[in-house]
C-alpha cells in the first residue's frame, strides 16, 4: 500500500507487505484501513472530498527494470553524469579495485571522489554492500586525506538497502530515464516509457 503526492514517483508513505485491506463509510467519510500482522501495523486514510476511486486486482506480478542493458546504461550516464549529479565528471568507467570493477568513477563539483554502482532494477542490500567494499577500496588507495563518496543509482530501492545506506553514509539517486541513444550516438530525446515489466 503506498500513499503518493500529486506529483513524483516516490511514495510519501506505505506498507510493504500488507495483510489486508478494507474501504468503509463513517462518520460520511471514507476511510480505507490497511493493516499488517508482522510488525503489527494500521494505516488509516481519510478521503474528505474524493473524486475518483478504482479498485484493481492485478493478474500478473512484476517488477521494474530500466530499459536497456546495465552496460548501456552505464554508456548513459558515463556520457550524462549530470543525471546523477549536476556537476559531476566521470574520470573511468569499469575501473578494476581490489574489491572488483567500479561502474563509474568520478570528481564531483567539489573536486570529491565518487564511486557510483548502477543497477537497472531495484537496489537491495547486496548493492550496498558492493558499494561500501568498492568505497572502501578507493579510500585505502587514495588515503585518509581524501573524501570518497558513494552513489548507488538505479530506479528504486527496497527499504532495508535504504536503511543501510544511511547507515554507511552512502547515498541514493532514482535514476528512471536514460536518453536515448542515436545512431551517432547523440542523445535524441527522453525515453517515452520509463520502465518495463
Amino acid at each position: 500500500m503506498q500513499i503518493h503526492h500529486p506529483t513524483g514517483i516516490k511514495p510519501m508513505n506505505w506498507q510493504p507487505k500488507t495483510d489486508r485491506i478494507t474501504a468503509e463509510v463513517a462518520e460520511d467519510v471514507c476511510m480505507l484501513l490497511a493493516s499488517r500482522r508482522s510488525p503489527e501495523e494500521l494505516v488509516q486514510v481519510v478521503f474528505l472530498e474524493p473524486q475518483v476511486a478504482l479498485a484493481l486486482e492485478l493478474a500478473q506480478a512484476g517488477g521494474f527494470v530500466l530499459k536497456g542493458s546495465e552496460a548501456q546504461m552505464q554508456q548513459a550516464l558515463a556520457d550524462h553524469p549530470e543525471l546523477i549529479e549536476p556537476g559531476l565528471r566521470v574520470l573511468n568507467r569499469e575501473l578494476m579495485v581490489e574489491s572488483g570493477g567500479i561502474d563509474l568513477y568520478a570528481q564531483d563539483a567539489q573536486g570529491r571522489y565518487v564511486v557510483v554502482e548502477l543497477k537497472r532494477g531495484r537496489a537491495t542490500q547486496h548493492a550496498v554492500s558492493q558499494l561500501a567494499r568498492y568505497v572502501r577500496s578507493v579510500q585505502q588507495t587514495l588515503g585518509a586525506q581524501a573524501t570518497v563518496r558513494g552513489i548507488l543509482a538505479a530506479p528504486s530501492i527496497t527499504a532495508p538497502a535504504r536503511l543501510e545506506l544511511e547507515n554507511r553514509g552512502l547515498e541514493f539517486r532514482e535514476i528512471s530515464a536514460l536518453p536515448d541513444q542515436g545512431a551517432s550516438g547523440a542523445p535524441v530525446s527522453a525515453q517515452p516509457s520509463l520502465f518495463e515489466s
